[in-house]
């Protein structure tokens, strides 16, 4: 009886570190032209034009913004941050958004397996459609600027059973110049922090 008790409390024990263990497969990314979100086997792919780039270096912290043109006419933003080796975000991603759109209020519309979508309120009081994914410590994407029935579609189809975003009048580019909403900085990365260096283990 007690072994049976044991093997039973090993085979859980083993099944939660397996799935602990288990990498996430989510995913938000730009390439050969296509914006692709991936959460756990469904893919969807966006056909987005480059119109511009921009890379930003905080040492701590690569930036990259690239505007892509939707195939409806209007622009979007990809942000991919990642910090340096020997740093890690330190706040949680809503914390992350909160500072750098600056925003007032957001309302959460979808959330699972660390894809995150919210419709921000800013500064303005102007509403921003955002798609986040952050899988682990060192890396961030934001996906921004869609219009409320091109992010209803971008979750449904990752996910048939996601809710739909509620406020149609929302923040859409048609100008590059007039694109890009974070503010990313030397204050923000370094001294609020953002990023924090790796935590050094005893004896190594």
């Amino acid at each position: 009886m007690i072994q049976i008790v044991y093997r039973t409390v090993l085979i859980i024990t083993l099944e939660s570190f397996l799935t602990a263990c288990m990498p996430v497969l989510s995913h938000i990314g730009y390439q050969n032209g296509y914006i692709v979100l991936q959460r756990a086997d469904t893919f969807v792919r966006i056909e987005g034009i480059p119109v511009a780039q921009k890379r930003e270096n905080f040492t701590s912290l690569f930036l990259t913004q690239t505007l892509l043109k939707l195939h409806e006419g209007n622009l979007v933003v990809f942000e991919k941050a990642n910090t340096d080796l020997q740093y890690e975000f330190e706040p949680t991603l809503m914390r992350i958004i909160n500072v750098v759109f600056e925003t007032r209020r957001k309302f959460l519309v979808y959330h699972k397996d660390h894809i995150h979508a919210y419709q921000l309120i800013l500064p303005s009081g102007r509403l921003l459609n955002l798609i986040a994914q952050q899988s682990e410590s060192q890396e961030l994407q934001l996906l921004y600027g869609m219009t409320t029935p091109q992010l209803n579609r971008i979750l449904r189809s990752i996910d048939d059973e996601s809710p739909s975003a509620k406020y149609q009048n929302v923040i859409t580019f048609h100008q590059p110049s007039h694109a890009i909403f974070t503010h990313w900085d030397i204050q923000k990365v370094h001294f609020y922090p953002l990023v924090v260096p790796l935590p050094r283990f005893l004896g190594l």
